[in-house]
């Protein structure tokens, strides 16, 4: 995940909440944690911390960016002892369950009409459910998306995205006609091999998602016949040569399609929009993976992180008034400069983000979660290690599902509890 450009904001706290939060006569410090690089000149969480403090000048904040590597282990670890930050970046799903006990019900500081225009706030909410208590207030929304090249489309006479496998394998066929590499796929993030889960969220979206919790918890199989045509569908387009040959970790994905080398890039998401559109302009396109026998009606969109108030902070309601400036007009403002806000009503300077906030609220469309914040380690581990063969052709679909399965089987009961997303 990226961070993004730091401006130098002075913001004000919404009257209602800054006017139902106790004032401090008293200079206090707090520590925030973050997470991965946070540049000086494109980190949002210090830009955020620079728009508080300009408001509250009896509170300081301390931004420590931890390693992504091993982070949730080092946060359980300090928390287990009292002895972590009082404010930590927190990513939704499981890997916020187990810090429930350590983290403040944020209703306190936040306002209800601001809860309730929040984009993703339900799975940061016991039960996902913002009328329960809210552990943590969500920072950006994200998407997993794909990007198109609209140069290389015009010149292969392509004048609109395909919504369907059909309407897929059609360009894909036109674009490896006329000497392109039709889709890419490799490892992007620096991986040793293609992350599965973008392009594992969209072939799920064969099940509504008011079934996702069933695989999840292990009532349903994820050998469905659903997913199993899904896959297959998936690794016909690798056979028919409508992939790069070297799909399972192929590092050169992004400069290929900057270059015009390639028609589209499936497995991707919205953290890459700032700095693909740098490089391109208004060549990149977004578009949607068209996963589905029927026009494609589903998009991924997850709040990407957000930050919770630790209960054991020797100043929770400092720590409280930061979660709700992040929620605040003027909070939302300095997210926008950088990614796509989770309130309505701040568009951004990315037309690419606007474009995924226009689809996700459009009428008709379903708005699924990233299904790899709900799975359990062991099955998240067999979903990215399988799913990616099968695109390649060394591992058939039956059995990297059936590894899923048997990663569910060795489950403790605990671990399998059930899970509503709601209606479909």
């Amino acid at each position: 995940m990226k961070m993004w450009v730091r401006p130098a904001v002075a913001a004000a706290m919404l009257v209602g909440t800054a006017a139902s939060l106790p004032a401090f006569a008293e200079d206090i410090s707090l520590t925030m944690w973050g997470q991965g690089d946070c540049p000086p000149d494109s980190c949002m969480g210090q830009a955020l911390v620079d728009g508080f403090e300009a408001v509250n000048p009896s509170i300081k904040i301390t931004l420590v960016q931890q390693p992504v590597d091993g982070y949730f282990t080092n946060l359980l670890a300090q928390s287990v002892i009292g002895r972590g930050p009082d404010i930590a970046s927190m990513w939704a799903g499981t890997y916020m369950d187990q810090f429930k006990t350590y983290m403040v019900d944020l209703h306190k500081y936040i306002p209800d009409d601001i809860i309730k225009s929040v984009n993703g706030i339900n799975y940061f909410s016991d039960g996902y459910d913002s009328t329960k208590a809210v552990y943590a207030a969500p920072q950006t929304a994200q998407w997993y998306i794909g990007y198109y090249n609209k140069k290389v489309f015009a010149d292969a006479g392509i004048s609109k995205v395909p919504t369907t496998w059909d309407e897929l394998s059609a360009d894909a066929k036109i674009l490896k006609d006329k000497g392109y590499t039709p889709i890419l796929q490799g490892a992007v993030d620096g991986g040793a091999q293609f992350a599965s889960w973008e392009d594992w969220s969209y072939v799920a979206t064969a099940a509504p998602l008011s079934e996702w919790g069933d695989f999840i918890s292990g009532s349903k199989p994820y050998s469905d016949p659903r997913f199993v045509a899904q896959l297959d569908k998936w690794h016909q387009l690798y056979t028919d040569g409508y992939f790069n040959k070297d799909a399972f970790n192929y590092p050169g994905v992004i400069p290929d399609l900057v270059a015009g080398k390639a028609g589209m890039y499936l497995g991707g998401g919205s953290w890459q929009a700032n700095d693909l559109l740098k490089a391109m302009g208004d060549t990149v396109g977004v578009i949607v993976p068209p996963y589905s026998d029927t026009p494609q009606k589903g998009i991924i969109s997850f709040a990407g992180g957000g930050y919770a108030v630790m209960n054991y902070s020797k100043n929770v309601d400092a720590a409280g008034k930061f979660a709700a400036f992040v929620l605040s007009d003027d909070g939302q403002k300095i997210v926008a400069k950088f990614d796509a806000p989770v309130r309505a009503g701040f568009p951004t300077s990315n037309p690419l983000l606007n474009e995924m906030a226009t689809i996700s609220g459009a009428a008709g469309t379903n708005v699924y979660p990233m299904f790899d914040n709900f799975t359990q380690g062991p099955v998240t581990d067999a979903l990215n290690r399988n799913i990616a063969q099968v695109l390649v052709g060394q591992v058939s679909s039956k059995d990297a599902l059936a590894a899923m399965d048997a990663a569910v089987a060795s489950l403790p009961p605990e671990q399998k509890q059930p899970i509503s997303f709601g209606a479909k």
